[in-house]
């Protein structure tokens, strides 16, 4: 990558942090710059692919958080603690997660393959984890795939609660609540003894 296009690139991602997708334009990028809108054009197509860029790096931060949690020593404890990361990314990096995973999904023309690849790379550890959970009897017999959904569900549906402000939580109560849930949630999931 050129010196400029990273310029232009790192602008767009103090643009982006600061005040969310609509506040990056390539009027106020060329201004921070120093370059005219028309040279950011030589460099990026448009808008959606500077903001595939940023959300792209985004999800590679998520996806070095989900790291060390693929490697805790049971299945349970790696789904919980990928479950934790992901709660981390959203509240420390607010502006990604509500814009990769709270915007409705942008259509296959505006969103990248890699960012699609991100989200299925994503939702594959889940399904994995899942997978050993009911191989080993740590869950009952289920579809993974459903079990997976329902997990990320709960998770996902906690977060977005909570970073929407709909639960009237401060971090430390939500982390308490998200963590005594979800807890409660994988305990469902063990096998029934009737």
């Amino acid at each position: 990558m050129n010196e400029l296009k990273e310029r232009i690139a790192a602008a767009a991602h103090e643009l982006f942090t600061e005040h969310g997708p609509e506040g990056v334009s390539m009027r106020k990028i060329a201004q921070q710059v120093g370059v005219t809108a028309p040279a950011i054009y030589r460099h990026y197509k448009d808008k959606g692919e500077l903001l595939d860029g940023i959300i792209n790096d985004g999800l590679e931060k998520l996806q070095s958080r989900l790291a060390p949690a693929l490697e805790a020593a049971t299945p349970l404890e790696r789904l919980r603690r990928m479950g934790d990361a992901y709660l981390d990314f959203a509240i420390e990096q607010p502006t990604f997660f509500d814009y990769a995973f709270m915007t409705p999904k942008r259509s296959s023309g505006s969103i990248s393959e890699e960012l699609q690849r991100h989200d299925r790379r994503i939702f594959r550890h889940a399904i994995e984890q899942v997978t050993h959970c009911i191989h080993d009897g740590t869950f009952g017999p289920s579809d993974p795939i459903e079990v997976a959904i329902r997990v990320w569900s709960t998770v996902h549906g906690l977060i977005t609660l909570f970073r929407t402000g709909r639960l009237g939580l401060g971090d430390d109560q939500f982390r308490e609540t998200y963590r005594r849930t979800v807890d409660q949630m994988l305990a469902d999931l063990r096998p029934r003894n009737d």
